[in-house]
């Protein structure tokens, strides 16, 4: 009690000074509230206060930015109420960029409420039980405060005239001083790297840019004769026709890198021994990628397409945006015009950054995603094991008789890695530091490398199996990033934590060899095709002819531009390409028997899965997975004439595949029982409110 009549004199005194002076207490208000968001954006109290002397401008700028939210409570009556929460929400967003902080290296940008839908379904991997409870206890608190706070605040006149003169004011300075602040450099709108650019810039003016700032800006010399230069460039050469059109595979290996090369650290052994085995035998070099610990599916646009990301908003995920509703030139779509399938393999749910979708517009043919793979393995934090990949990606070479090109993108090594040993769990190779100055926690890394291990093992397993297969195979394998365990640059030997590497491995001379060279993510794929002697589509013909042109990345964003949001001169002014009708799964489920039985309707086919859903009539019903050709609903049962199905789904609402209806005829026995009050589960859902999403 005494707490609360505390915080009751505090909120009436404050209340009575703003009263008195609502300009100054709003814009000492902005300043500390900016202070707290720079704060918790480092993680640290003293780097929050050194940012306003290093950086002087930018504080004033992102602090006025704040004072005209404030601002906003001059036409309430409850002034400071509405003062508070006039603010708040950039507050709950500096908080929510600090936790996110805790779980990878990029900063929280607007993009990342796009992908709510795939947090939600990760979010147990991520944040344990107690975390959970605190983040709702917080959210009563803050509640609670709030309510304190509205009936705590006099009613006072609205200040009509001052906060329509003000607001607009500040609007304008804000505007002239950014105009300022960006000629002259202390701001800037290129964000080449989000995490520095969050702690040059500021959190507020950043997440703003994210906010507004999407897609490729439009050159300022963009026409049609510019791009025509261009074309004359690229075109140098037509089209190459290969010799070999061999299987290409794209291995993208989550948060791999050869831990060796961490100073300060031995290892009990190699935790890669097969994939450093392959660096002695085969081209490789580095491969420098757009983030740290997190941004998979950026990483795989830029390999995919050969696009800079750079030339998007800062923080953009072109999944979320571009590509939902625009086909894009794509290592698939032109590997499709020499004849190629095209499948994408990933052991994680199909609706993460909304591939099940995107991968259509980037030129695919199969899907294969976690929903849809059997024997599934799952590591302690519950990540699916990697083994999985090599079946999927030999049944997708078996799909067809011709040539495939799959990216497949494995998952078992991500993050977020425990701190504290996992139940039943013992590390398999020892990591011991050698300095105290390594801010690596030794658990946290030992848990990380014996991931690695396992996946290096089906990196084995996979190359071994392509092997014995009589088939001329280009497998390119690298790491998408490099984990977040909180490593510095010079606790690296090269110096850089944006920098993994690449292999480039076949089962036959490929005509063109040569040592590899340090590459950029999107370069990568430009590169691989030179050696088969392919060269199909404008972006890889820029790559390959125009690498040493002194105006190399301002064609490629020029290019960008223009075939993703300009006049696409480039084809002709028509649309070059159109989203494939992509099947998810190489084999959809079947249903070859019903049977009843005392405890329910027992289902037996082939393709079955944990995500497997049986339907009868068009209702979807609680099933439980026996093994890959049973499953059984309880308290149900199958009579003459019923419809039976079973789809493969994500979550309640999302069906991704579904089998052929099987008819209950006279085959199907009726149940052994006389019970009326058995009747079938209670209806979740019809297949048509389904088919809405």
């Amino acid at each position: 009690m005494k707490i609360v009549n505390a915080m009751r004199r505090v909120i009436g005194r404050a209340d009575a000074f703003f009263c008195k002076l609502p300009i100054v207490f709003s814009f000492v208000w902005a300043v500390f509230v900016n202070l707290a968001i720079e704060m918790l954006s480092r993680h640290s109290v003293w780097k929050g206060i050194t940012h306003i002397f290093n950086s002087p401008g930018v504080f004033i700028y992102n602090t006025l930015i704040v004072f005209a939210f404030s601002l906003l409570c001059l036409f309430f009556k409850r002034r400071f109420f509405a003062l508070v929460m006039s603010t708040l929400p950039l507050l709950i967003l500096g908080v929510v960029n600090c936790a996110v902080l805790f779980y990878r290296s990029t900063p929280l940008s607007a993009t990342d409420f796009m992908k709510l839908s795939s947090v939600f379904g990760i979010f147990g991997l991520y944040l344990e039980g107690y975390v959970i409870a605190l983040m709702v206890l917080a959210i009563v608190l803050i509640i609670a405060g709030l309510v304190m706070i509205y009936k705590n605040c006099r009613l006072n006149c609205r200040e009509w005239l001052q906060g329509v003169f003000a607001l607009p004011v500040m609007t304008v300075v804000i505007a002239l001083l950014a105009n300022v602040f960006l000629s002259s450099g202390v701001l800037s709108k290129r964000f080449t790297n989000l995490p520095d650019a969050y702690r040059d810039y500021g959190f507020i003016y950043c997440f703003s840019c994210s906010l507004f700032d999407t897609g490729i800006s439009r050159p300022d010399d963009y026409s049609a004769e510019k791009v025509d230069t261009i074309l004359d460039h690229i075109r140098a050469e037509e089209d190459l026709v290969p010799e070999d059109t061999p299987n290409i595979i794209f291995l993208q290996l989550e948060s791999f890198f050869d831990v060796n090369k961490i100073n300060n650290v031995e290892f009990s052994e190699d935790p890669t021994p097969f994939y450093n085995s392959l660096k002695e035998k085969y081209p490789h070099a580095f491969l420098t990628v757009p983030y740290v610990g997190a941004g998979t599916a950026n990483v795989e646009f830029e390999i995919m397409t050969g696009m800079n990301l750079d030339f998007f908003g800062p923080g953009e995920y072109p999944y979320k945006t571009v590509l939902q509703n625009t086909a894009c030139e794509s290592m698939a779509f032109n590997l499709r015009q020499l004849g190629y399938t095209a499948h994408a393999v990933h052991n994680h749910k199909g609706l993460f950054y909304d591939r099940a979708h995107v991968f259509e517009s980037l030129g695919y043919d199969t899907f294969t995603c976690l929903e849809l793979m059997q024997d599934v393995e799952y590591n302690p934090i519950g990540w699916a094991c990697d083994r999985v990949l090599t079946k999927a990606i030999t049944d997708a070479l078996d799909y067809t008789s011709g040539q495939d090109y799959i990216y497949a993108i494995s998952v078992q090594p991500h993050g977020v890695y425990p701190t504290e040993p996992p139940e039943n769990w013992t590390p398999t190779i020892d990591a011991v530091m050698l300095s105290d100055q390594t801010l690596v926690n030794e658990n946290s890394l030992e848990y990380y490398i014996s991931q690695l291990q396992e996946t290096d093992a089906f990196v084995k397993e996979l190359i071994e199996t392509l092997e014995r297969r009589d088939e001329k195979t280009v497998v390119v394998m690298y790491g998408d990033h490099l984990p977040y365990l909180e490593l510095a640059p010079e606790e690296l030997v090269n110096g850089s934590i944006y920098q993994t590497e690449y292999i480039i491995w076949s089962n036959y001379t490929l005509p063109n060899e040569s040592d590899a060279v340090d590459l950029y993510s999107y370069e990568l794929a430009a590169s691989v095709l030179k050696r088969l002697n392919i060269n199909n589509g404008l972006i890889t013909k820029l790559h390959q002819n125009c690498s040493e042109h002194p105006d190399y990345l301002k064609y490629l964003e020029m290019l960008q531009y223009d075939m993703l949001y300009g006049y696409k001169n480039c084809y002709g002014y028509e649309l070059a390409y159109e989203p494939t009708d992509i099947i998810l799964g190489l084999e959809p489920p079947t249903v070859e028997s019903v049977e009843n039985r005392e405890d329910g309707v027992w289902i037996s086919g082939t393709g079955y899965t944990p995500f497997s859903v049986v339907d009868i009539n068009g209702y979807k019903l609680e099933t439980q997975f026996i093994d890959n050709n049973t499953l059984f609903v309880a308290e149900c049962e199958a009579i003459y004439g019923d419809s039976i199905s079973v789809r493969q789904m994500n979550g309640k609402r999302t069906t991704f595949v579904q089998s052929a209806v099987f008819i209950a005829d006279e085959t199907v026995d009726p149940p052994p029982y006389d019970n009326p009050d058995v009747i079938k589960p209670e209806i979740t859902e019809t297949v048509e409110e389904n088919q809405e999403n």
